[in-house]
């Protein structure tokens, strides 16, 4: 209420002055629940003029129905025990929470309800509401994206698998030296090009946080064992020690992150070092087993230990030369060691070489014991060669082959009957099985993709053909995913898993063991390190 020009202002006009400069919507309720009195931010928020409410009902100011006995109700009980009360939220038709205080008169009785707008609170909700309409927007955005990613990351090495499989196959045609060179230089344009592609399609998958951990507890042996086997050929061929130490102990983390995030290691290890060898090993320290990666290479100034694990970061590599690899490989490391909740760390001098540690907690029992098994004694990688032979097969060998791609198919059919293999192509397991029971010769191998069309894996695909033909036929999944559950699936099965695209060599190694691993009547399974390498 605007004071009077010329009056003195008594304190009553001080006290309405104050009510109408407030800008909270405030009113005071008679007994009758009609409106005393109304500041004008009361009234605007109701939709009337300043004063226009005063003397009507809620519901006849405009309120919905619903609000207006809502509120009536609060009232009368404000008015018949004294005790404040308040809205629990925005109502219909009254956007803001509202507080409801019993106003008493001389004799100590309440005479009236004062109503005020918390316009705070209902700011609070209302930024409430937007915070969570962030976080589903944000939600779809990243399934969005994730489905994307997944899509990219499958769809887009499948060409890559073809052309690693066609440009195999038409180098081993090359006679002329100019024709050799260029398919020499075509292979690295390839390589360079899928590397790319994997590592950039990993570091947006861990940026738009679509990997998520699923620890579990299993033997670390299994892991190490699945180093050697990936590693142990390119330790063979640079005329490098592949030491894997094994260490009797379960492990609590997500196996499949763990095997990418050591991969990278041990890929460097071998990169960066030209004579002596590498080691994988494992000390434990009270509750945690730290996993050490040792090797006798070049070595990183203390002053760069940090650096090394930025995104595209490389060290003498002024060049961008891709055959030094692409600066990723310890980016996707760190990034992974945060999802694990795993801590990574390195140490290492220039030409002393480097050790890099990943800290993962033991399992149950494991953590218990005290002390460290292996003390502290810097163990050093011995030069020398490791016996990894790449065995072919010695008798034509019949391999089922499922790929639900149709140059794929023909790809991966001409590279094995290449190699001496009978080859029953099937783009599905309907076609697969029709063909065995339309007297096809029952299949030495199955080599499957992972995922197939419709809801078909691999995984089924191979356990349909097992059970078609009545016995453990062994099995291979190929596969260009990358999603964490996938992978997971794969490794449950217990089946061998090669990643597209896949080097031929690797391949046939891969065919020719597991063939007689089931000619032996022992199926492929994950190999203990200490059978295959010395300590």
């Amino acid at each position: 209420m605007p004071l009077i020009p010329g009056k003195t202002p008594t304190r009553e006009d001080w006290l309405d002055a104050l009510l109408s400069a407030n800008g909270s919507p405030q009113a005071l309720l008679g007994e009758d629940g009609r409106v005393l009195v109304a500041n004008p931010a009361f009234a605007a928020l109701i939709g009337h003029a300043p004063g226009g409410v005063e003397g009507l009902s809620l519901a006849e100011a405009g309120l919905p129905a619903e609000t207006a006995e809502g509120l009536d109700g609060l009232r009368r009980r404000v008015m018949a025990t004294g005790t404040p009360a308040s809205t629990t939220g925005p109502l219909p038709g009254f956007p803001c929470m509202l507080a409801l205080t019993p106003v008493p008169d001389a004799d100590g009785r309440t005479g009236a309800v004062a109503l005020v707008a918390d316009a705070g609170a209902a700011a609070l909700a209302e930024a409430r509401a937007e915070a969570a309409q962030a976080r589903a927007d944000a939600e779809r955005a990243r399934t969005a994206k994730g489905k994307f990613l997944s899509a990219a990351s499958h769809d887009l090495r499948q060409p890559f698998q073809a052309m690693h499989l066609f440009h195999h196959l038409l180098s081993g045609r090359l006679t002329d030296p100019a024709s050799i060179e260029l398919a020499n230089k075509l292979e690295q344009a390839i390589l360079g090009g899928e590397a790319l592609l994997r590592a950039l399609l990993e570091v947006s998958a861990l940026e738009a946080g679509l990997v998520t951990a699923k620890p579990e507890t299993f033997p670390v042996d299994e892991l190490f064992a699945k180093m050697l086997e990936e590693f142990g050929p390119e330790a063979e061929a640079k005329g490098l020690r592949l030491n894997i130490h094994p260490f009797d102990a379960h492990i609590t983390s997500d196996p499949a992150l763990m095997e990418r995030l050591l991969r990278p290691i041990m890929a460097n290890a071998l990169r960066y070092t030209l004579k002596g060898g590498v080691l994988l090993a494992a000390r434990r320290r009270g509750e945690f087993l730290r996993i050490e990666v040792w090797d006798t290479g070049v070595g990183i100034d203390p002053s760069n230990h940090a650096v090394i694990f930025e995104d595209f970061h490389q060290l003498g590599n002024p060049g961008r030369d891709r055959k030094q690899g692409l600066g990723l490989g310890l980016a996707i490391v760190r990034r992974l060691g945060q999802v694990l909740g795993h801590p990574v760390t390195v140490r290492s001098r220039l030409g002393k070489g480097s050790v890099f540690a990943v800290e993962v907690p033991l399992a149950g029992n494991d953590g218990d014991r005290s002390g460290d098994d292996s003390g502290d004694s810097e163990p050093e990688p011995a030069a020398g060669q490791s016996s990894f032979a790449a065995a072919t097969p010695m008798e034509t060998r019949t391999v089922l082959v499922i790929e639900d791609d149709a140059v794929q198919l023909e790809g991966i059919g001409l590279l094995l009957r290449g190699w001496g293999y009978a080859v029953i192509p099937a783009r599905g397991i309907d076609e697969a099985c029709a063909g065995l029971e339309g007297g096809a010769a029952a299949p030495d191998l199955v080599l499957s993709d992972l995922r197939l069309s419709g809801p078909e894996t691999g995984i089924d695909a191979i356990q349909a053909v097992r059970a078609r033909c009545g016995r453990r036929v062994p099995g291979v999944i190929v596969t260009g995913d990358t999603d964490p559950d996938r992978l997971r699936s794969v490794d449950r099965s217990g089946f061998p898993l090669v990643h597209k695209p896949c080097d031929p060599t690797a391949l046939r190694r891969l065919l020719s063991r597991s063939l007689m691993a089931g000619r032996a009547g022992a199926l492929p399974s994950v190999r203990r390190p200490d059978a295959v390498c010395p300590r």
